[in-house]
């Protein structure tokens, strides 16, 4: 019984997993389909315009484009005290202002309760700028030796998703207030060591101000709250919060004295010299009270009026007036703001309004004048220019020496202008991140010595960039990472690994490097998965980790199976010596931690280089790096040292002066320039290279093949036809060493081929009895095919003699997709699963993913429902991960059958929800059907009969489209066995 026969058995028709249907290729498919993949999927691939929401902390995407974001950003920033913070007007609040800094007073607080100051009022009220104005003349006093840190919890996004939890900030907040170590895996580790180190600050007398804005829930800030009366937290929302022994300061709209005060004195800091307020003072109050009393509404308000000279306080009132009577749908807090609003943007110019609708495009939480530029794709002197228009109209605000950021109000209403002109937010985007990308370039060979780089004269001058930037860039790489630009990600991401290399920051250097690793896998890099591998390793060594260190150079050291595949199918010469000095360097690196407990493995690897840059003719030099490597490693100044600098773009670790020691630095050899070994005359060839043994084994080899040969199609595929040949390739593969050295495994790969052969032509018995009827078949799969599995054991022992890890997956693929076409499943699934595992040694997460999911399917089909459950559900992360949406569709689809099949059908439903989602975003429409049918199942068994119905229809109308000769009629008999269809 074939595949698509026997998949219409357990209770739907499913289309063949991952993998099925099609070997994996070489290397099991990882580095082909590296190289045969499309580029990322850049922005400009995106239509312009459409409704627009808040992904991550500031990144925004059209309704359209169905991306998810990457999740909440907590951006945690260092108070400055007032003195150095940005110039800003800020009157009317004498009162509330003394209030909360009486709170934030450490002499305050005899009482021993944890004191807070909520400041609860409506948007644009002012409460962030009252929160900063006495947060900031609080650190200017000296009163917090421990540290003053803001962090806005964006409580109010658009989606609740977004929202800053307290586990969002614990990591990000030990940082900023100096923690030393390596922060816990957990939430709930980093929580621990939150508060520990609050404590110990406590306990020194170094109290700490923590300022939490834009909390929407006391969710997202009872957990950070200090447990010592000695710290302060200063709280805003638009809500009143109640929390443990807080004080609750609730915001009212200014009043007439204090509004008309903060329009007086911004318009003289704006415009000096002015008398408009004096002279219309009845205008002036009317303005106010329009505004609403709103410190952002009169911001805005009175820099209109700073901008036009002829404009008076009554004209503009008026024309607010206009403006408020087409938001009667507001209530008046709201009203006066958007007003107000609308007002400023009607009279920008076309390219200010430009600018002011392409800003919340930036991911992070400010943006720098030449960011501004490359965004709007103007010249540094007119985006200049124009940025400092919009920060006189106070739609964005100074932040720093030419550093912007816009209110969360004001962002919003840009949002939605955005959206509404339809403006190219992918070309502005891909500007914004090349630009990221560009300078974190120059950062980083600033941060390598390479001498001054075009962007940064110093290294610190690099280094300040980078601490400005650094949410900035943090969130660039979330911003490229959820638009499929991986590359771009992997690439701002490593020079935030270099920062932290620089300084020795092991803990963060270590996470860093973790992401990287994603961002390379995900971008299909191999050579930046092996920078990033050597750099997770380098930090836990530089950590004191050693067991762990040691542990990730083995991880680098196996994963160069990957690159050094990768170089065998390379079309350019340069290419594949490139990618071959890359595994050179990383073989190199990771012998120095991992010594002789890898010795085999680590000469294999090199023989494997080798071989391959002598199949593609690449220079001596080069060549002898591998071949005939002596039973012990060499000295230091020999083997070990790579052949050229391989580091690419990738970090490496900070640079120590050369000496007799150099190779025992960690990651100089990997990422810094070394001198070639001497060369070395190539060594004459003779006939005795090849032992004789050797030569026997291949006879051997070969005498299978003829005997096979000998007989008639059909006995050649008998067991008994096919014994003598079969003993011959036993013989061959007695004479393989066992203990083969590595340097040795070049003499015996035709014998290996020569054998891989011989099961071939043996397995291709499989599509002839199929031909011949079903009583042949069913003599194949019950007589013959076990017999023939041992045949492929012959040759996959030979290959592991020889450690082809590759050869052997491709073996057991070969295998177990016939033994799948043959109706033996149990021989499909051990088959699938022997290559899985070899798969997982190599690090080849995607050829692991396919043959787990191909396992699933076949003890599906054998109703072994708990098992196919168990290896769908580790298939369905290791293809998502690779970015094969089709393929792990198809696995969702075989877990929901499964967990149907299980009495489980809530849980059912939530898996084919997700595989209908991404089979039909990878336009798998034969996967797409399959899961439909069983999502039909789950709602019907959900209670959800109409949802069910209209599942089936769908699945109906695609596969009737498709007109599939299996498909379209196994869909049918399966929607009539339903009830969903009349017979």
């Amino acid at each position: 019984m074939g595949e698509r026969e026997a998949a219409g058995v357990p209770p739907v028709p499913l289309a063949p997993p991952a993998g099925a249907g099609q070997g994996p290729g070489p290397g099991v498919g990882s580095p082909e389909a590296d190289f045969a993949a499309p580029g990322p999927v850049r922005l400009d691939a995106f239509a312009p315009g459409g409704r627009v929401y808040q992904a991550a902390r500031d990144l925004y995407v059209s309704e359209g484009h169905h991306v998810r974001p990457a999740g909440p950003l907590a951006v945690v920033e260092p108070v400055l005290p007032t003195d150095e913070a940005a110039a800003e007007v800020f009157v009317g609040r004498g009162t509330e202002r003394r209030e909360v800094l009486a709170v934030l007073d450490p002499a305050h607080g005899a009482t021993g309760m944890i004191v807070a100051s909520s400041v609860a009022g409506l948007a644009g009220i002012g409460k962030t700028a009252l929160a900063r104005s006495c947060a900031a003349e609080a650190v200017g006093r000296g009163w917090y030796a421990g540290g003053a840190v803001f962090v806005d919890l964006n409580g109010y996004a658009r989606d609740p998703a977004d929202q800053v939890m307290p586990e969002h900030v614990f990591a990000p907040m030990l940082h900023a207030l100096g923690f030393r170590g390596r922060p816990a895996d957990s939430p709930a580790g980093q929580a621990a060591q939150y508060h520990r180190m609050l404590a110990d600050l406590a306990a020194e007398g170094r109290p700490v101000l923590l300022v939490l804005d834009n909390a929407s829930s006391t969710a997202q800030i009872s957990d950070l709250m200090p447990r010592s009366r000695a710290h302060r937290t200063l709280i805003t929302s638009r809500h009143t919060l109640v929390t443990r022994g807080s004080r609750t300061l609730e915001l009212g709209a200014l009043s007439p004295a204090g509004a008309r005060a903060l329009v007086e004195e911004q318009l003289e800091f704006l415009s000096p010299g002015g008398t408009r307020t004096r002279q219309d003072a009845t205008g002036t109050e009317r303005l106010c009270r329009l505004c609403g009393h709103l410190p952002l509404a009169l911001h805005i308000a009175t820099a209109l009026l700073a901008r036009d000279p002829d404009l008076t306080p009554s004209d503009l009132a008026d024309e607010l007036a206009r403006a408020r009577h087409k938001l009667d749908v507001l209530d008046d807090g709201e009203r006066a703001v958007r007003a107000a609003f609308e007002l400023s943007y009607r009279r920008l110019t076309p390219q200010q309004a430009r600018m002011f609708r392409l800003l919340p495009v930036n991911p992070g939480p400010h943006i720098a004048t030449d960011a501004v530029a490359r965004l709007v794709d103007l010249p540094d002197d007119r985006a200049v220019g124009l940025i400092r228009e919009l920060a006189r109209a106070h739609v964005v605000e100074r932040v720093g020496n030419g550093v912007w950021r816009q209110h969360d109000l004001m962002r919003a209403y840009a949002i939605e202008l955005l959206g509404r002109h339809g403006d190219n937010q992918g070309a502005a985007s891909n500007r914004l991140i090349e630009h990221y990308i560009s300078l974190a370039a120059d950062a980083m060979s600033a941060l390598h010595g390479e001498g001054p780089a075009p962007s940064f004269a110093t290294v610190e001058a690099a280094l300040a960039w980078c601490d400005r930037e650094h949410p900035n860039l943090q969130a660039a790489t979330s911003m490229a990472a959820t638009f499929g630009d991986d590359d771009g990600a992997l690439r701002i991401q490593e020079t935030l690994v270099a920062v932290y290399a620089h300084r020795g920051q092991t803990a963060e250097w270590e996470a860093a490097a973790r992401t990287a690793v994603r961002f390379a896998r995900e971008a299909k890099d191999h050579p930046g998965r092996s920078r990033a591998l050597h750099q997770v390793m380098v930090a836990l060594e530089r950590g004191g980790r050693q067991d762990e260190a040691v542990d990730a150079a083995e991880v680098l050291l196996r994963f160069q199976q990957v690159v050094i595949e990768a170089a065998s199918l390379a079309e350019h010469p340069l290419d594949c010596q490139r990618l071959l000095q890359h595994a050179v360097a990383a073989v190199a690196e990771s012998g120095r931690l991992l010594g002789e407990r890898e010795d085999r493995l680590l000469h294999t690897r090199r023989t494997d280089i080798a071989r391959v840059a002598n199949a593609r003719h690449l220079d001596e030099t080069f060549r002898e790096i591998g071949p005939r490597a002596p039973r012990r490693p060499a000295g230091p100044d020999t083997e070990d040292i790579p052949g050229e600098d391989c580091r690419g773009t990738g970090p490496r670790a900070p640079r120590h002066p050369a000496g007799p020691d150099t190779e025992d630095i960690p990651g100089e050899d990997f990422w810094g320039s070394v001198p070639r070994p001497p060369r070395r005359p190539p060594e004459p060839a003779a006939e005795e290279e090849v032992p004789d043994v050797a030569l026997e084994a291949t006879r051997w080899a070969r005498e299978a093949l003829e005997r096979l040969s000998e007989h008639s199609p059909g006995g050649a595929h008998s067991v008994a036809g096919a014994a003598p040949a079969q003993m011959a390739a036993r013989r061959a593969l007695s004479l393989i060493p066992e203990d083969l050295r590595p340097e040795d495994a070049d003499d015996w790969r035709g014998v290996c081929a020569l054998l891989a052969r011989f099961a071939a032509a043996r397995l291709a018995g499989g599509p002839m009895s199929r031909d011949a009827g079903r009583l042949a078949q069913r003599d194949w799969s019950w007589g013959v095919l076990p017999h023939v599995a041992s045949t492929y054991e012959i040759a996959v022992q030979a290959y592991r003699r020889v450690n082809d890890a590759a050869a052997q997956v491709r073996l057991y693929t070969d295998l177990a997709e016939e033994s799948f076409q043959s109706g033996a499943y149990p021989l499909a699934a051990k088959y699938r699963l022997a290559a899985a595992g070899i798969a997982e040694a190599m690090g080849d997460e995607e050829g692991q993913g396919e043959a787990l999911s191909a396992a699933a399917h076949a003890h599906l089909l054998l109703a072994n429902h708990e098992e196919a459950a168990r290896f769908a559900e580790r298939a369905f992360p290791l293809l998502t991960a690779a970015k094969r949406p089709g393929p792990a569709g198809r696995a969702l689809t075989t877990l929901a059958n499964a967990r149907y099949s299980l009495n489980l059908p809530a849980r059912a439903l939530s898996a084919a929800l997700g595989a209908e989602a991404l089979t039909a975003s990878a336009g798998d429409l034969p996967g797409r059907t399959a899961a439909l049918l069983v999502l039909g199942l789950a709602q019907r068994a959900t209670d959800r009969a109409k949802d069910s119905s209209a599942s089936w229809r769908t699945a109906l109308h695609i596969a009737r489209t498709l007109d599939d000769p299996y498909l379209t009629p196994s869909t049918e008999s399966f929607l009539k066995s339903v009830g969903h269809l009349r017979g």
